[in-house]
């Protein structure tokens, strides 16, 4: 399947992985629509992290569980990327409510669309925190999935959904876990533990102390946000993915302390203070990325020395949206 030319729905497409996503695409000459309810900063995220600012992509601000609005936009594309969703592990432990309507419910009706207009593709963005707790420090897709948290749970089950909606009614799907995204233009939200690398080089960018939860030799395979989107858009293009679901990761164990070090490499050392970890965060591990490889016929590129002097390059230029409660 080429993606030229086609048209290809993006959910969630202004946020930091759907920009990304959404880049690629339009590079690759698809016909992109977007829908997203910008709800997730304060700032104006759809122009500060880009899409806003390609001509040929239709914008839709709208809510994912607008069933009539959804079904319009599904009825006129022929590839649906399913990228939105709440994503962030502390908000969903929070807000159980607004994770099941937004992760779940219009997960549902989504699929159920898809089915109905006969979508060409159906791709589903997972997560790592499907499988909870690991066993050892590498996770493979064959290993069983004890979800921890909210989020994780809801993945979970969005996985599981896709997978059969392609068994029973012959949609064609994808489901791709992704591993620990990083890079521009990743913004932390209030309350989150999950993006280390954006929290950290905020935090010393503004000269006040980084907080660990945990000990911080929690291991995490952080994945540059470009990589992450690449093997979504590769992923279309792939029969071998048909029904799949599969890691998105490096394959390369990092600690959260040796995340420190990498910050502290591009710019001045602030003090470090240890908190306990939070509920519902998994220690973590690393990707088996053998299917990714097999199935992409590829693997990451951006090296996480690179990907963490790249961010501190876009944050040189982009401190007005560091969140104010910093």
């Amino acid at each position: 399947m080429n993606i030229k030319n086609k048209s290809i729905l993006v959910t969630g497409g202004a946020g930091c992985v759907g920009s990304n996503i959404v880049k690629k695409l339009d590079s690759q000459g698809a016909k992109i629509t977007v829908i997203d309810n910008l709800s997730a900063y304060p700032f104006d995220y759809l122009n500060e992290y880009g899409v806003g600012k390609i001509e040929s992509v239709k914008f839709v601000k709208g809510d994912i569980n607008d069933h009539e609005l959804i079904s319009k936009l599904i009825k006129n594309n022929d590839i649906v990327i399913h990228a939105a969703a709440l994503a962030d592990v502390g908000a969903c432990v929070r807000n159980p409510h607004d994770e099941f309507q937004t992760n779940v419910r219009a997960t549902q009706n989504i699929l159920e669309i898809c089915k109905k207009e006969e979508i060409q593709k159906f791709i589903f963005i997972s997560s790592a925190s499907v499988y909870g707790e690991p066993k050892g420090q590498i996770f493979k897709e064959s290993d069983a999935c004890f979800p921890v948290s909210n989020y994780g749970l809801s993945k979970y089950w969005g996985e599981q959904q896709t997978k059969l909606y392609n068994e029973l009614y012959d949609l064609p799907t994808t489901s791709i876990r992704f591993f620990s995204v990083y890079g521009s233009p990743q913004t932390p939200k209030q309350g989150s533990h999950s993006w280390a690398v954006a929290i950290f080089s905020m935090l010393a960018k503004k000269g006040k102390p980084i907080t660990i939860f945990g000990d911080g030799n929690q291991i995490r395979d952080f994945t540059h946000v470009s990589d992450i989107a690449e093997s979504v858009v590769r992923s279309i293009d792939k029969d071998s993915t048909n029904g799949k679901f599969f890691n998105s990761g490096t394959g390369k164990p990092t600690t959260v302390n040796d995340i420190v070090k990498y910050v502290f490499e591009n710019i001045d050392e602030v003090p470090i203070q240890y908190k306990p970890h939070p509920k519902g965060d998994p220690l973590g591990g690393y990707s088996d990325v053998t299917l990714m490889k097999k199935y992409l016929n590829w693997e990451p590129e951006i090296s996480l020395d690179e990907g963490i002097k790249e961010y501190f390059e876009w944050l040189a230029n982009h401190e007005h949206i560091i969140p104010e409660w910093f």
